[in-house]
């Protein structure tokens, strides 16, 4: 997967403002991170990598620690007060207008790092950002105080004439010192003799002559912008709370222009050959199975309505061939005088042959034609489910109507196209 790595300036965003960035491929460990200069509007447009990543410079951000109260993690609600709240005597701005961040994995940390930088300037490039069209899936820091006790890190950054030595500790967060070829010894970092003895001091190729000279160790030699990999290779993301809504907003925009892309793109053209030769497949075989469905249903209504010409000849006009078979054929029991389904001997028979041997055939009833209405009658859930099960094998419905009982005859099913 591919990555843009925009660095934010710490000056507020201007239409001539140039952005540090880099693009790395998919293993960005393993590769030199090659430092570009571009106005937004000239930053590589998010299309060609999969992910862009806004890096918060180390100047920007300040770092404290926090004893959250406990069941906090339960009420994401009070997360952004319980915060403020906290850090409130710490900082020097209101903390309503700074814009706050909890490390990764915080509910199982006693003592969480909290990132803090100012919202407004914050929320100003990623809309400058936005506007010329470069959309910033997640924000990181520059540099990370380290984690589960490791070792002090020293990092040089910049070139002879604008140089910052950047201290990651541990219980301390992250701090830096600006010097130069007249700085003398960079004692005020802030270390003791132990803390600078065991350090790993590492520095990019324009400082690192100058911060072994003054600090009077060695220093590892670090490519240009190789600690923007270690940035983008944590957990860290500073999209939350109210950036948080902000980066889901600005995904979907996201979405919707890659698809507005795939429609419009000459790149795309044969993908959209693909999927329309695909619909017009599908349609044409909805198309053809349905044809076969309803040819086949009139073969049927033809061999129902010449069924019922060759046993009714009389029948002149044929409507519905199955309910006019099942009318003739009507016709003719009640002219040989025997008893149908619906008639009351036979639905008493039925009833009779139904119901469990511990209850009798009920008194009172009414008898509509092709119907039993049952009253007075109170059998158990089991009586009630047998005499159902038994009463549908014979081709009867069973079922409570009000405080009485409906017998009537299943209707047969309708014949569809």
């Amino acid at each position: 997967m591919r990555t843009l790595i925009v660095q934010l300036p710490t000056d507020l965003p201007h239409p001539a403002m140039a952005y540090p960035h880099a693009v790395v491929g998919d293993e960005p460990m393993a590769q030199a991170v090659k430092l570009q200069w571009a106005a937004g509007s000239l930053l590589p447009r998010t299309a060609a990598p999969a992910e862009t990543v806004a890096l918060v410079p180390a100047a920007a951000l300040s770092w404290h620690r926090v004893e959250l109260p406990a069941g906090l993690h339960k009420q994401p609600a009070r997360w952004q007060a319980a915060l403020q709240g906290l850090l409130e005597d710490r900082l020097l701005d209101d903390p309503s207008q700074l814009h706050l961040a909890l490390q990764p994995d915080w509910h199982n940390t006693p003592r969480p790092w909290v990132a803090v930088c100012d919202r407004a300037w914050l929320s100003a490039h990623l809309q400058a950002l936005e506007q010329a069209g470069v959309q910033v899936h997640r924000i990181v820091p520059e540099l990370l105080p380290p984690l589960n006790a490791a070792p002090t890190r020293i990092t040089a950054l910049g070139d002879a004439n604008n140089a910052w030595a950047w201290v990651s500790h541990a219980e301390r967060g992250v701090w830096g010192q600006a010097f130069n070829t007249a700085t003398p010894q960079l004692a005020a970092l802030g270390l003791s003799d132990e803390e600078r003895s065991l350090a790993v001091v590492q520095a990019e190729p324009g400082v690192v002559q100058a911060l072994s000279e003054r600090m009077d160790l060695p220093a590892r030699l670090m490519a240009p912008g190789q600690h923007w990999l270690d940035a983008i290779g944590s957990d860290w993301d500073l999209a939350q709370f109210e950036l948080r809504a902000n980066a889901q907003t600005r995904r979907l925009k996201q979405l919707q222009r890659g698809l507005d892309s795939a429609w419009r793109s000459p790149a795309w053209r044969p993908a959209r050959w693909g999927v329309l030769l695909l619909v017009v497949t599908q349609l044409a075989g909805l198309n053809a199975w349905a044809w076969k469905t309803r040819a086949d249903w009139q073969t049927q209504q033809q061999g129902w309505a010449q069924m019922l010409r060759e046993t009714f000849p009389q029948t002149q006009v044929v409507v519905d061939a199955p309910l006019q078979m099942a009318q003739q054929v009507e016709r003719l029991r009640q002219g040989s005088g025997q008893l149908g389904a619906g008639d009351l001997e036979t639905l008493l028979a039925a009833l009779g042959q139904a119901l469990p041997a511990d209850l009798a055939i009920p008194r009172q009833w009414t008898y509509q034609t092709g119907q039993l209405r049952v009253q007075g009658f109170k059998p158990s859930a089991s009586q009630q489910q047998s005499l159902q099960q038994s009463l549908s094998i014979q081709g009867y419905q069973w079922r409570a109507e009000g405080d009485a009982w409906l017998m009537r005859l299943t209707p047969p099913p309708e014949a569809k196209p």
